[in-house]
């Protein structure tokens, strides 16, 4: 046996041999530290089952009763979007970061992320586009919740860990051209990973890998926090969902202030037209 076998069998033998739970707890720990760990997926595996009853219960298109009238509303709104992310961009009018778009809004409660889903499931829907849904409100992960991915590496797990793949926190939905991209471990310095090269680097990873790619950002409120802000200098697109009837206009102003180097689109959420009116068509937004 030569020196170096004699060294390797030595390491071998003083290696110690860990049982099932040992090994099992070990790799519990990694993933505590908010490190996923790399298992290799089979092509076309999907991580999230979508609960159409839990869904439609949220007012979720395509799965809710009033569908119809989301679909159509849904369709309206992307339009615009999607123009500016591929039609301006073909025509060298647009930069390459028009593809990612923030959903948010001045105060909570407005429907931003009712919104961000039913936005992201109506792009899904397109013949020739993916769009990856990214749970950016650390604070209240409700895309998270609502997908039952709350306790999964996501987000923040990628920006503190730089070993860490978008591949390795990119979920892939029983909808092929939906994937999402949980919150992850809250961070009390989430503001500062929001605005770091490293949250640049990943933004501009996900917005240029695949021509075809529209990524929607579910954001934090603009007045309450510091995230919003940190995540509208980064992006291409905003849309600010206003809730008809509640948001104060001083609310509405003070947020748009804030975003003013940004493109700025806006939602109307919740607002009833009169019958009379030729563009009724019943209850925009969701109960």
């Amino acid at each position: 046996m030569s020196i170096v076998e004699k060294a390797v069998d030595k390491h071998r033998r003083a290696e110690p041999i860990r049982s099932p739970k040992e090994q099992a707890a070990q790799n519990d720990a990694r993933v505590a530290k908010g490190r996923p760990l790399k298992t290799p997926r089979k092509p076309g595996s999907v991580d999230i089952e979508l609960d159409h009853e839990k869904l439609s219960r949220e007012g979720i298109t395509p799965y809710t009763d009033i569908s119809e009238t989301l679909v159509d509303e849904f369709r309206r709104i992307k339009r615009p979007l999607l123009r500016a992310a591929f039609e301006e961009k073909a025509e060298g009018v647009a930069s390459t970061a028009k593809n990612i778009v923030l959903i948010a809004s001045a105060l909570s409660g407005e429907g931003k992320t009712f919104t961000a889903m039913n936005l992201a499931m109506s792009i899904a829907m397109e013949r020739d586009r993916t769009v990856v849904l990214v749970d950016a409100d650390v604070a209240k992960p409700h895309i998270s919740r609502m997908l039952g991915v709350a306790h999964q590496p996501g987000l923040m797990d990628l920006l503190q860990d730089h070993s860490v793949d978008i591949g390795e926190v990119l979920l892939q939905t029983d909808m092929p051209s939906l994937k999402i991209i949980p919150a992850g471990e809250r961070h009390r310095q989430a503001a500062e990973l929001l605005a770091s090269q490293r949250m640049e680097a990943i933004i501009e990873e996900l917005g240029t890998r695949y021509s075809d790619r529209i990524v929607l950002f579910d954001s934090p409120p603009v007045l309450q926090t510091s995230e919003a802000q940190a995540l509208a200098s980064l992006v291409g697109q905003v849309l600010l969902v206003v809730q008809a009837g509640q948001t104060p206009q001083r609310a509405v102003l003070s947020a748009l202030e804030l975003m003013a180097e940004q493109d700025v689109k806006m939602v109307l959420n919740k607002c009833r037209l009169p019958e009379s009116s030729p563009y009724y068509t019943g209850y925009y937004g969701y109960k």
